[in-house]
């Protein structure tokens, strides 16, 4: 059931406040996990030689999934908790459920976007098995576009992008929790001036 909004001097449920918690720290997390990937992360896999990189790759793939797709979904679920109890006439309410659709939509942008980049990568770590992590030259003769590296680099950069969807549903949140428009009734308050204000 919305709410109309909790008066300045008013402490909202335990709750609440838990679930604002969880959805900015979660979402914030996972965001920053993401940016860190791509710039921290895969700068340093691109030192590798191709076959030690595909496999550096897919490490850092497979620690990013474990924890990608649960913070999505519960930060997804903390923020429509909250504006299930805001008034849905309210920016904060509108600021909630616009994150939480956004924190999800990570999984079909990931489907969409950089599924061929990952099965191009996949395939990269099969067939680099076999050979030397320290051979630089295995990759001698394939497409400037089609190596190891060239393939890391575009996932890099994908990974960015649906980094920026988590950072902006990250700002919708905590604009959310910082906005407190909604919870002054003005209509409800008076200021009463000579006699009237004996009642």
């Amino acid at each position: 059931m919305a709410t109309a909004g909790y008066l300045f001097n008013e402490k909202p449920p335990a709750g609440l406040l838990v679930a604002q918690a969880v959805g900015i720290t979660a979402s914030t997390y996972l965001f920053g996990g993401n940016m860190g990937i791509s710039f921290i992360s895969i700068p340093a896999v691109m030192l590798a030689p191709a076959p030690l990189a595909a496999r550096q790759w897919r490490k850092v793939y497979d620690t990013g999934k474990s924890i990608g797709i649960p913070l999505s979904l519960i930060s997804s679920a903390a923020v429509a908790y909250v504006a299930y109890h805001q008034d849905p006439s309210s920016l904060p309410f509108k600021l909630n459920i616009a994150a939480a659709i956004l924190f999800p939509s990570i999984v079909p942008f990931t489907l969409a976007f950089l599924k061929p980049t990952n099965d191009k990568l996949f395939e990269k770590e099969t067939s680099l098995a076999g050979t030397s992590l320290d051979d630089k030259a295995a990759e001698a003769g394939v497409t400037s576009g089609e190596t190891t590296h060239a393939l890391i680099d575009k996932w890099a950069m994908l990974n960015l992008a649906r980094a920026a969807i988590t950072g902006v549903g990250a700002i919708f949140a905590i604009w959310a929790a910082l906005d407190k428009r909604e919870t002054g009734g003005y209509n409800s308050v008076g200021l009463t001036s000579g006699a009237n204000r004996m009642g």
